[in-house]
């Protein structure tokens, strides 16, 4: 893994749905919160049940979100696939719990990480803006969540 502040661009943060409708001024704001760290194909990105508190956003490659097992840490139950603009992390940055899962990274990936107290910081900040994204945020979890109770009901009904 490698850390650098060089610049990418901006332009990823315009497609990330959690920053729907923000102006550039407000994206460049977020881009200069946070770093960008490149992974290789296999790195894992964030280990579950390690300690969270980090935004990430993912800029290009793929990525594998698993969920441990009941069979042991060695076994993993692949849950979604990041691309682009997929932001992941995002539940610890405000409950301040372990992440809840891995992210590998399947290809090369560069990842912008933003500390989560610096994106606590900037919302408290700027409230006008933490409100919306706040409410992309809930909806986002919602929609998770909804997934996982039809996922679990479709199962049981098996």
């Amino acid at each position: 893994m490698t850390i650098r502040k060089e610049s990418k661009g901006t332009g990823f943060l315009k497609e990330v749905s959690l920053f729907d409708g923000l102006d550039n001024k407000v994206i460049n704001q977020i881009y200069g919160l946070g770093l960008i760290q490149n992974f290789k194909a296999g790195d894992l990105i964030i280990r579950e049940g390690q300690h969270g508190g980090n935004l990430h956003i993912l800029i290009n490659g793929k990525a594998e979100v698993g969920k441990s097992t009941k069979g042991g840490k060695s076994k993993s139950k692949e849950l979604s696939q990041l691309v682009r603009g997929s932001v992941f992390g995002e539940m610890s940055v405000f409950d301040g719990a372990p992440y809840s899962a891995t992210v590998k990274a399947v290809s090369d990936c560069d990842i912008h990480i933003i500390r989560g107290s610096d994106f606590e910081n900037f919302l408290q900040n700027h409230p006008a803006i933490a409100y919306g994204i706040f409410k992309t945020l809930i909806s986002s979890i919602s929609n998770r969540l909804r997934r996982t109770n039809l996922a679990l009901s479709v199962k049981e009904k098996r």
